[in-house]
């Protein structure tokens, strides 16, 4: 049950090395009159299929297909203003591939999270203590022109270890690009439930993620905003009366996050550092639900992730 999302600054070498071979080619001596022509029939094709191959070379992917790995490390882990783990050392390494075909994408991965603070009474028997989550998430996306993105994605989120049941979701999702990036996702529980209520929900959450110019500065700085609500039966407590409440507001949060490259060949494709903290606020219903009676929480992350 994931809630982090990060964005990346790529920086191509291609252009870089081409740039190269062609000023290297103009600075040797020029000819004059039809020996001038002559050399530069000649020239011309060998040198472009020069710089071609250097581009072909050097860029990581060109093609349809695509994939992206990393891990993230979080100093405590909500998922949608939820409480999941504030405890012990916390790993949340992930696996997607994708495939481009046109307008319309498919993706498919893996988003999983490693706690070394076990639950109490764990009988063991299958999978280790530490693997508290794996999620499987496949999704269709769409590109309504240059700046509307709309994608639908079904997500089976689990706990290998144990600790709760089988929550199945189809979400939809969209974008905007512009300046801030604003989004909005309409997730609907399909079975189970990511709040442990009696009653399948629906949750709705609305964001944006403007970006700082940093100039030429080889880093990405973005300031991520998001507000979680429930639409339908997604954030319920049940009282020590077995009554049990939906609040509608469910948290608000806002962060930081720098995302820095790092100095990889491209050939072996984009390597990023990235750095962020989140300041969640709860509702009372969520305050209910994690049992805390702080209305507030930060939470750091460190991550480092490569995209082909």
């Amino acid at each position: 049950m994931h809630n982090w999302t990060r964005h990346w600054l790529h920086l191509p070498l291609a252009t870089l090395v081409a740039v190269g071979v062609t000023a290297s080619a103009a600075a040797e001596p020029a000819a004059t009159g039809t020996e001038a022509a002559a050399e530069t029939a000649e020239a011309e094709a060998p040198e472009a299929a020069a710089v071609a191959a250097v581009q072909d070379e050097a860029a990581p992917n060109s093609g349809m297909l695509g994939f992206s790995a990393g891990v993230d490390f979080v100093s405590d882990y909500y998922f949608r203003g939820i409480i999941q783990e504030t405890g012990g050392f916390i790993a949340q390494p992930f696996l997607d591939a994708s495939m481009s075909l046109g307008p319309v994408s498919i993706t498919a991965g893996t988003w999983n999270s490693l706690h070394s603070v076990g639950d109490d009474g764990f009988a063991g028997g299958g999978a280790p203590e530490i693997y508290y989550e794996s999620d499987f998430y496949a999704g269709l996306g769409f590109a309504a022109g240059d700046a509307v993105g709309i994608d639908l994605t079904y997500t089976a989120y689990m706990s290998p270890r144990g600790s709760w049941g089988t929550t199945k979701e189809v979400a939809l999702g969209l974008g905007f690009a512009t300046f801030a990036d604003p989004y909005a996702t309409f997730a609907f529980e399909l079975s189970g439930g990511a709040d442990g209520g009696p009653n399948e929900g629906s949750y709705v959450e609305i964001g944006f993620e403007p970006a700082v110019p940093l100039d030429d500065a080889p880093v990405s700085l973005s300031f991520p905003v998001a507000i979680g609500a429930s639409m339908s039966n997604y954030f319920e407590f049940e009282n020590e009366m077995g009554v049990v409440s939906d609040g509608a507001f469910g948290f608000f949060s806002i962060g930081a996050s720098l995302g820095v490259p790092l100095p990889v060949p491209e050939e072996y494709g984009t390597w990023d550092l990235a750095v962020g903290v989140s300041a969640l606020v709860f509702g009372e219903q969520l305050k209910m639900i994690n049992g805390e009676d702080s209305g507030a929480k930060v939470i750091g992350l460190f991550g480092i992730s490569l995209g082909y």
